[in-house]
This record gives C-alpha cells, structure tokens and sequence, in this order.
C-alpha cells in the first residue's frame, strides 16, 4: 500500500477497480490525467484485484494525490468498498479500469449537480460502448427504456463505469453487498440508498466511453448466470409483496429469452438456495412505502 500527501484534504475521490487489463488501465489513467493535471482538490485510489503485482502503483506517481490499495487476490466487484473505506473526498468518483471519461470538467459537473439537491446521493451519466451506434437498454438507468437520455431525470438506480456518490450517502447505507462477486450490484446498492431516502439523478452533461475489454470477463454464460442469481437475491432481499412474485415469475422467462441459450437457470437457483440457507446471509428488508413512492413518481416499475 502506498500513498501521498497524507495531510491534505481532497474534495474528490475517484477510486479505480483494476484487474487483468493493464494495458487498458494506463491508457485510461493517462485519460483521467490530462482532464485533472491542472488541479490539487482529487485523489486516485487504485484497487488493484490482480493476485500478482506488476509495479501497478507506478501509474498514480504523476497525480495530485494517489493511494494504492492491493490485497493480493481478486475479490470482485465488492473490492470497491476498499476504496471507499479510505475515501478522503467529499464526493465519490468510481471509475471502472476500461472507461475513459471524454468530459474534461467532469469533476465540477458532479459537484454542481450534487449542490442542487442536498438531499442527491448518487449522479449517474451517460456512457456508450466503443463500437456500437444506439442506446443499449442495459445502460439505460431507468426499467422505462424509452427516456429521453439527452435531457437529465431523476431516476432509482444508476449504471457502473462511472458514477458519482456523496460520500456521506455511502457512509450511511454502506458499499457494495459482500454477496455479489459480480453482477447487477448497482442496483442492488440503489436500492438501499432509495430507501434510506436519497435520490439518484441521471446527467447527460458528464460523458464516458466504455470498451467492455473481455480481459478479466468471465465467459457470457458465466456472466448472465452469475446476474441471474444475484437478480433472485436482490429480489428477495429487497423487494415488496407482490412485486417479488411478479418478478420471480416473469423475470426468468424474458432472461431466458434474451440470452438465447447463453445462461444456465438451473445453476443460478442452485445458487440463489444455497445462499438463502446461509446463517450469515443479510436480512430480508423490502422497500419501504416511501422508497416505492419514489420509484413511481419517477417513472419506474417495480417489479422489474
């Protein structure tokens, strides 16, 4: 573990989750660089998940502030919440290690649309996938997929890849469920800030590029399995009756559906049980009234 200018208090954190793109992850922290050479008010904290090291902490040396956090094995999506312990800013700013931010204010950005609303916990953007033309639903931080993504909304759940936390918000619902290895943790982790009475708000005016670099990927049947049962999971988990029904009926056939033949059902109920059989699995805590109220007034669908 590294680190610099310890007695500094930066307003910006930006926390950088690597694994088995090394190549990649220069490229994108040469990116981040030319938009924040200029400044002092940000650190970047780099979660490095590979299990061998390879000099990674030579890539932080030209920034501002910087610390390197490495513990030596691949811990998943939830190694995130390594960097958020440390975290020193006011804001959050977690970058994945394939995005390369094509706003350069991008920092300010997030920090005026937290100051319009003190009661906005997560700012979510917009983010399109090298390659590709159009709008992927999958990207889309709304169940009603036909939003207008060039104008801001409030919304109930946010993309990866680039998203903004208050860090107070994180502080007060907790960092990324220690359940999910990989898969549909945004989400899960929108819930609990929805209901512990934040709210989310997607910004077009902030704007990444995403390679999606199958380096580091588990394989698309993995991948669809592993968001399947963790679906099942953050159904039970958070979900109200009857919506938790609808789900557990109709969410299955339409996976199945889109992923044509690339998911494995079975396994993921496999696994959904042997999780719900766990003495220390967390407790069931469906939305609260207030927390639905809110989905609805934005737009949203329950049950999905």
């Amino acid at each position: 573990m590294g680190s610099s200018a310890d007695t500094a208090m930066p307003r910006f954190s930006i926390v950088v989750l690597t694994y088995a793109r090394d190549a990649i992850l220069a490229e994108v922290l040469d990116r981040l660089y030319q938009h924040v050479a200029a400044r002092q008010d940000y650190e970047v904290i780099l979660v490095d998940n590979n299990v061998e090291p390879a000099g990674r902490e030579k890539l932080l040396e030209r920034f501002a502030m910087q610390r390197y956090l490495r513990s030596g094995t691949n811990k998943g999506v939830t190694a995130r919440n390594d960097g958020i312990d440390v975290a020193r800013g006011e804001y959050v700013i977690l970058l994945d290690d394939d995005v390369f931010i094509e706003t350069p204010d991008f920092l300010d950005r997030f920090a005026a649309a937290f100051a319009e609303d003190p009661r906005l916990g997560v700012v979510t953007i917009r983010k399109h996938v090298r390659g590709e033309t159009g709008p992927r639903v999958d990207l889309i931080p709304h169940t009603r997929k036909n939003v207008d993504l060039d104008r801001p909304f409030p919304t109930f759940r946010f993309v990866g890849g680039c998203v903004g936390f208050r860090v107070k918000t994180l502080r007060a619902v907790g960092g990324f469920l220690s359940d999910f290895f990989y898969g549909l943790e945004e989400i899960e982790l929108a819930y609990r800030v929805i209901d512990a009475g934040w709210t989310i708000r997607y910004s077009p005016e902030i704007v990444v590029e995403e390679l999606e670099h199958p380096a580091g990927r588990k394989s698309k049947v993995d991948s669809q399995t592993d968001r399947l049962t963790n679906k099942y999971i953050m159904t039970w988990l958070h979900m109200p009756f009857p919506q938790n029904i609808l789900n557990y009926l109709f969410f299955t056939p339409y996976i199945v559906y889109r992923a044509r033949g690339e998911i494995r059902v079975g396994r993921a109920i496999a696994r959904f049980l042997t999780w719900l059989g766990k003495d220390d699995r967390p407790r069931r805590k469906p939305l609260s009234p207030e927390a639905v109220a809110y989905i609805r007034s934005c737009g949203g669908a329950i049950w999905r």
